[in-house]
Order: structure tokens, then C-alpha cells, then sequence
């Protein structure tokens, strides 16, 4: 009776950690990261996540919305995790954030003739900036004080706004950034680049899927690095 009883909690204790369902995951068109295309789904981040769920043979889904309902979605219950998302205090309070295992750099862009001295503080005193809705970057910047007058829901508004001269700066991730100025037909070399910090990327979980499934986010992060996205330049 007693082998029993213990054969019968380690075969709950099993079935309590897997997730028998479609792990519903939300995201943004942020190229090259994550893109949908003829409901074709690529990026960097794309591929990273598919390889982790691929080891733990979990079924999923991405889901492709504005940044704010994906993030708003999640913490309402109605899907289970966001990506590719960097760490905040107001993400935290309804999500976990998954181990970083997405490469995230972010710089301060400035025109090539900017009379703005190149050092974080000069920038930070002097600069205007234009940045994103919903984005981490936008919360880093307010939370440090940086001006930011305008925001948009695309980097490619933000590089118009640049060479309009409505706003100084932008500070945004190095890929994203390289990946607009490129389909705008534009060149690097009309931008000064300041590099700030590295802000790596990985799966906001929500607290009430995790409620659910508590030993799921373990068992993604035990393949994370093994799925890792970096770039070596």
C-alpha cells in the first residue's frame, strides 16, 4: 500500500508539471527579431523560442499584436507570455521574466552633424528624444530622466523625426535600429552611435499561467542556453 500511495504522488507530481494545453505566446512586428509575413513567421527571436520549445516538446502558438495589447493580454490572462521583452518593474507585477537568452543592445543614435557633445551626460542634459509606445526603452528613458517629447509606435517615425530635426536623439536596441535605417535605404554612417547598455531579451510568463503551472518556467529556462541568439561583431 505504501508503494502505492508513493507511486501514485510521483505519477501526480509528473502530470502537475506538464502543460497540456497550447502555450499561447504574444509579440510585436519588431524585425529582425520577430516578423509575420503571408502568415510566415521569422527572426532571430522566433527561431530562439521555437528551439526551446521544440526541447521540451511543448505545443505553442505566437500571437501577433500591438505591443500594448499583447502586453496588457497577458496580464489579463488571456495569453500566457510576451516576448521578446527585456526586465521592468511594471512587467514584473503581473509577469515572470524567462532567464535572457536573446541578444539586446541599446545605443543612443544622434545625426552626424549633432552639436550635441557624444557623452551619456551631455546627452541626457541636451537631448530631446523620440522613442517608442509600450517599449522598455521608453520606460528606461523616462525613469532616467531623459526628455522624451515624442512617441510612435515605429523606429522607422523615429528616424524621420530625427532627420526632421523635431527631436535630438533616439536610444534604441543596435539590430532593430541597423534593420530600419537599412529598408529606409539609408546608411549608418549619417548617424552618430553612442553605446549605452546591454539589455538581452527573453518570455515574459504571466503570474496567472505560471499559477497553473508552476514548474513550467523552470523547465524553459533549463534550455535557454542552449538556444541562445548572439552576434560576435
Amino acid at each position: 500500500m505504501l508503494r502505492l500511495i508513493v507511486l501514485l504522488l510521483i505519477v501526480g507530481h509528473a502530470q502537475a508539471r506538464e502543460v497540456h494545453k497550447e502555450i499561447t505566446i504574444t509579440t510585436q512586428q519588431w524585425p529582425p527579431y520577430q516578423f509575420e509575413s503571408n502568415r510566415i513567421q521569422s527572426g532571430f527571436a522566433i527561431n530562439a523560442l521555437s528551439c526551446v520549445m521544440k526541447r521540451l516538446n511543448q505545443d505553442y502558438r505566437v500571437i501577433f499584436l500591438p505591443w500594448g495589447r499583447a502586453q496588457n493580454g497577458v496580464a489579463q490572462g488571456k495569453y500566457d507570455g510576451f516576448f521578446s521583452a527585456s526586465q521592468n518593474s511594471t512587467r514584473d507585477s503581473y509577469a515572470v521574466h524567462s532567464n535572457t537568452f536573446i541578444e539586446q543592445q541599446w545605443n543612443f543614435y544622434l545625426l552626424k552633424d549633432t552639436t550635441i557633445s557624444l557623452d551619456k551626460q551631455a546627452i541626457k542634459q541636451d537631448a530631446k528624444f523620440g522613442s517608442r509606445k509600450h517599449a522598455n526603452t521608453t520606460f528606461w528613458l523616462k525613469r532616467n530622466d531623459f526628455k522624451v517629447i515624442y512617441e510612435t509606435t515605429r523606429v522607422e517615425e523615429l528616424i524621420k523625426l530625427l532627420q526632421a530635426g523635431k527631436i535630438d536623439g533616439i536610444m534604441e536596441n543596435k539590430l532593430l535600429f541597423s534593420d530600419a535605417v537599412n529598408r529606409a535605404h539609408l546608411s549608418m554612417s549619417q548617424f552618430k552611435v553612442v553605446p549605452n547598455i546591454s539589455k538581452p531579451l527573453g518570455v515574459y510568463f504571466g503570474k496567472i499561467f505560471l499559477q497553473s503551472y508552476p514548474d513550467f518556467l523552470n523547465q524553459f529556462n533549463a534550455h535557454t542556453e542552449a538556444c541562445r541568439f548572439e552576434t560576435y561583431d
